[in-house]
């Protein structure tokens, strides 16, 4: 089976779109609906936005009494592209929907946005004064295919603002989760065997992984800035513990298992830092594609949420590790890079 590109998929997914739209033009005229879910979906679709999380997609999303069809999220939640859809065939120019376009614009303090009844879609991103024209206008039944999914994958892939590092498939999930699975066990094992054998008071204990290793220089995480590209080796829990790590999402992972292990009383759901839809601590697992993990708290299992790009991955560790007691912060958190 011969490997396809995104461009390429997205390509055909157009010219299906062109197709559906002529083998059903009588009704998707009529149905504005029907016009999203034939013609719209599929391309959002194509574009990596998962209609039915509605942490990517949200649809028919207020604010301000002011409803957008599509409201495209980024890791935070935060809205960053409105896409009003019309029946097939609709008036794209008329004057009342420009202009409700400017206040989505406003409204949703965003530039990018979208206006299609399927077949062509309107981009607006310079709202000014007198001037309300598309800055591009793309044609599905006229133009070439491949222009046309060049310019949206430029302006309206997920991969923008959901990171394909952040994105993992089923079997790369279970990994996860059975790596977390085995570094709990063997804290758990390695704990056991202390306390079961002691090491005598005279001997110096030998250095596991998770012991101190205080010649590492280490730069704390409240005074970091731009993590992008920048790979982090060791984390530096705020008992004086360093771990080995191999990604950001490490650290976040660790500061929340540090954070449950030493609190059993962080209510649970735990909201993230934002604090609005996604929760850091969830009893239930995040939608099929968001990234996570899953511990035992309490006697019960819990899903730590872990889809956040390198930044945000840091301002929420910094967010669990205030659950932690202050009698047992020694140092602040801090990473080594890798050089």
């Amino acid at each position: 089976m011969p490997i396809q590109s995104p461009l390429s998929n997205l390509s055909d997914v157009l010219m299906q779109i062109k197709d559906s739209a002529g083998q059903y033009q009588t009704t998707l005229k009529k149905n504005e609906a029907a016009t999203r879910a034939v013609l719209v979906d599929p391309i959002l679709r194509a574009l990596g936005w998962d209609i039915a999380n509605t942490n990517m997609v949200e649809v028919e999303k207020t604010r301000n009494n002011v409803r957008a069809d599509y409201a495209l999220s980024d890791t935070n939640q935060i809205p960053r592209i409105i896409i009003e859809a019309k029946s097939l065939g609709s008036d794209l120019t008329k004057q009342n929907i420009v202009m409700s376009l400017v206040n989505y614009a406003f409204n949703f303090k965003l530039n990018d946005v979208f206006l299609t009844d399927g077949l062509t879609w309107h981009h607006f991103n310079e709202f000014t004064p007198g001037k309300l024209q598309p800055t591009k206008i793309l044609d599905i039944a006229n133009d070439d295919p491949v222009s046309v999914a060049a310019y949206l994958v430029q302006h309206v892939d997920a991969a923008k603002f959901w990171p394909r590092e952040e994105t993992i498939d089923v079997l790369a999930q279970r990994v996860e989760q059975l790596e977390s699975l085995v570094q709990t066990l063997s804290k758990r094992i390695s704990t056991m065997q202390q306390s079961v054998f002691p090491q005598p008071t005279s001997q110096p204990t030998q250095p596991t992984q998770t012991s101190t290793k205080p010649k590492q220089t280490f730069i704390d995480l409240n005074k970091f800035d731009n993590p992008a590209g920048k790979k982090p080796t060791h984390f530096r829990l705020p008992d004086g513990t360093v771990l080995d790590i191999r990604s950001w999402k490490d650290v976040l992972v660790e500061s929340c298992k540090f954070a449950l292990e030493n609190n059993a009383k962080i209510p649970i759901p735990f909201p993230d830092r934002i604090g609005k839809k996604t929760f850091l601590f969830n009893t239930s697992a995040p939608a099929k594609g968001i990234s996570y993990i899953s511990e035992q708290y309490n006697g019960r299992t819990i899903y730590i949420y872990t889809n956040y790009d390198s930044t945000n991955i840091i301002e929420n560790s910094l967010y669990v590790l205030k659950q932690v007691p202050s009698s047992l912060i020694k140092v602040p958190p801090g990473v080594t890079l890798k050089k």
